[in-house]
């Protein structure tokens, strides 16, 4: 949100790069947390986990080839709807 943030601002290159990496990480730990078999997370929701976290590393990668505000704002949002979702199902479970 920081760079989106400052978008027009001096060093923009170094904020992205550093928030794309960041992001990079999440999603492998993500990736790795629903690859144990030993989760209780319900089988269908690891799946559907993995292909948004899929699509979100190709979202990231468009990124860092062609940076864009309104991509890194589409990035957010997703990063945005998918906490919220997990929020929500953990208090449901």
């Amino acid at each position: 949100m920081t760079v989106n943030q400052r978008w027009d601002s001096p060093g923009r290159e170094n904020l992205l790069g550093e928030a794309l990496e960041a992001s990079r990480e999440v999603w492998k730990d993500i990736q790795r947390a629903l690859s144990d078999h030993n989760s209780d997370i319900p089988l269908e929701i690891r799946n559907n986990l993995l292909i948004v976290s899929v699509y979100a590393e190709s979202k990231l990668e468009e990124l860092a080839q062609s940076p864009g505000q309104e991509k890194l704002a589409s990035l957010i949002e997703l990063t945005r709807s998918l906490a919220m979702s997990l929020r929500e199902w953990r208090s449901a479970a």
